[in-house]
């Protein structure tokens, strides 16, 4: 943002110089100069006009192309921190869907145990009645009396309690 000059021109100022003292920019500007003249003076052009001219411009180039490399590198760092957070959200999301899961399994299973518990004293009332009759089919054929309608009603109750009632 200071490259940009988003923080001021102060700022901006400050990160200009910062680059035109950086090593990336003064060994470019030692070894270009020193090529356009050494071309120069091989040609015979050392006093020319595009001797002149291409150094002139040389300067101001570089330091545009070093100016767009470090934004590059810097736009580089800003993605890796965006796509870092974009992962990180990710990881969220599935770790919520993973719970939500979980627990509707777990729900399933509670619900499941419920049903289970349901039918199993219903069975055992059923086997009640089932043993009730049979035992009152015995009294009013063998006329049994009092005491075998109590047995009955015993065993009509123990069954029912294992069943849980």
């Amino acid at each position: 943002m200071t490259l940009l000059g988003l923080n001021g021109t102060a700022g901006q100022q400050d990160a200009l110089s910062a680059l035109l003292a950086s090593p990336e920019y003064t060994t470019s500007v030692q070894q270009g100069e020193e090529a356009i003249l050494s071309n120069a003076s091989a040609t015979g052009g050392l006093r020319g006009g595009n001797t002149q001219n291409s150094l002139a411009r040389f300067r101001g180039d570089l330091l545009q192309s070093v100016f767009n490399s470090q934004f590059n590198r810097l736009s580089g760092i800003t993605s890796l921190g965006q796509n870092a957070a974009a992962g990180v959200g990710n990881a969220q999301l599935s770790v919520a869907n993973s719970i939500g899961d979980q627990l509707t399994q777990q729900g399933a299973a509670l619900a499941g145990g419920a049903i289970a518990k349901g039918n199993v004293g219903q069975q055992g009332i059923n086997n009640a009645i089932r043993i009730a009759s049979a035992v009152g089919g015995v009294i009013a054929k063998g006329n049994v009396g009092q005491q075998g309608i109590n047995n009955a009603i015993r065993i009509a109750s123990a069954v029912g309690g294992v069943a849980g009632f």
